[in-house]
């Protein structure tokens, strides 16, 4: 009987340290225990990032990181809930929001460096701000033209679609489909095919998927580094055929077109003519970069504190394209459900919560303004994963 205590203590004694060594992870959350992983590690102070498996160790992103104070730390099956008018359910839902809101405004004020590379000069506005939809929409983020100069008299210009970028829809229902992690087993893909236009964003699949992320796409969102590399197959992949493409790429914070064409961040143009030769009735639009600063502006108008002086997400400019032509925007997992599992994508294993924060992007203050401008209920928010925007009940902006 003496040894048997023994041995009892010595277990809990063990158990006890295992426990403190979790908890000075960055991210704690119980996996499945049926699932395999084969996990990798890298440790950077720059990019502390876990890959489970090494091909997806490291593509070139945005550049992501952790910040060192980060204490993440909580078991997201305390949250679950299936049952939403249950006062349990209720009560878990109501302490999930409070910690993930928590958690995006300290990301938000937390202190960062970013240079001056896009060379961002703001001022406050002396005027009081529209509402959080009315200002975002004034920040007009469109797609460039070939009717406006320089493109009346510069090749682009005559690569530049003739077609609206939506066509024409109006009033329609819209989905934006973020690529997280918390996807996977999300069951959303038949809610996703059900709205009018279905915006996804880079190179996120759906084959393979579709049960989670449904099958039908409308538009994609591209960032310059996906239509210039090598990596991500523009030219020949299929998930870019026979969709509307928006291609973006920052350039300076005032800089001219004429200036941004001589120097973008990523020269796309290459890639965009060699795309519209082989498909030329393709709907591929560029957006116009003076209008992603307005966005970024707009969200800097709309938050109280300095956010990163980087563009901003491909989520957010989609969201300034989708607003004029549609009565209601649903948002599937960008603000994180009860889902969240640390995945940066629902297509690959890499851990980081950067990808969920934000840490380059000003990820945080978007989050937060898009759960201003939300108008479903907490459990539709934090346990199914959607935010919905209407545009059908504002007033004129």
């Amino acid at each position: 009987m003496k040894v048997f205590i023994e041995l009892f203590i010595i277990a809990i004694l063990s158990a006890t340290v295992v426990l403190a060594r979790e908890r000075r992870s960055v991210f704690y959350v119980k996996h499945n225990s049926t699932e395999k992983s084969q996990k990798s590690v890298s440790s950077s102070d720059e990019k502390p990032t876990l890959w489970l498996k090494d091909h997806d160790a490291p593509r070139i992103r945005p550049h992501f990181s952790l910040t060192k104070t980060s204490n993440f730390l909580f078991d997201l099956n305390r949250y679950r809930c299936s049952e939403p008018v249950t006062p349990d359910c209720i009560n878990r839902t109501v302490l999930f929001r409070a910690k993930i809101i928590g958690e995006l405004r300290k990301r938000l004020k937390e202190p960062f460096t970013d240079g001056d590379h896009y060379q961002v000069r703001y001022g406050r506005p002396l005027d009081p701000v529209a509402s959080p939809v009315c200002r975002t929409m004034r920040a007009n983020v469109r797609v460039l033209s070939w009717k406006e100069p320089p493109f009346t008299w510069n090749e682009i210009g005559s690569y530049l679609p003739t077609s609206p970028l939506f066509g024409d829809v109006t009033n329609g229902s819209c989905v934006i489909v973020a690529s997280a992690g918390s996807l996977k087993r999300s069951q959303l893909g038949s809610f996703i095919d059900e709205h009018d236009i279905v915006m996804r964003f880079n190179h996120a699949p759906t084959e393979g998927y579709e049960p989670d992320v449904g099958s039908k796409t409308t538009i994609r969102v591209v960032n310059s580094q996906v239509v210039t590399k090598p990596e991500y197959q523009l030219l020949t992949a299929p998930l870019f055929r026979n969709v509307t493409i928006a291609a973006w790429d920052p350039g300076k914070f005032d800089q001219t077109l004429a200036e941004w064409l001589a120097t973008p961040d990523f020269n796309l143009f290459d890639n965009f003519k060699k795309f519209r030769s082989s498909h030329p009735q393709s709907n591929f639009h560029i957006i116009d970069p003076r209008s992603i600063w307005r966005a970024w502006t707009a969200l800097q108008d709309l938050t109280d504190v300095p956010i990163r002086k980087n563009p901003p997400t491909s989520g957010f400019i989609g969201l300034g394209l989708l607003l004029p032509v549609c009565r209601y925007i649903d948002v599937v997992e960008y603000i994180p459900s009860t889902r969240m599992n640390g995945l940066c994508h629902y297509y690959d294993d890499e851990l980081n919560l950067g990808c969920t924060f934000g840490a380059w992007h000003p990820l945080a203050a978007e989050k937060l303004l898009v759960f201003r401008m939300n108008s479903a209920d907490d459990y539709s928010v934090f346990q199914q994963g959607t935010v919905r925007i209407r545009t059908d009940q504002l007033e004129r902006c």
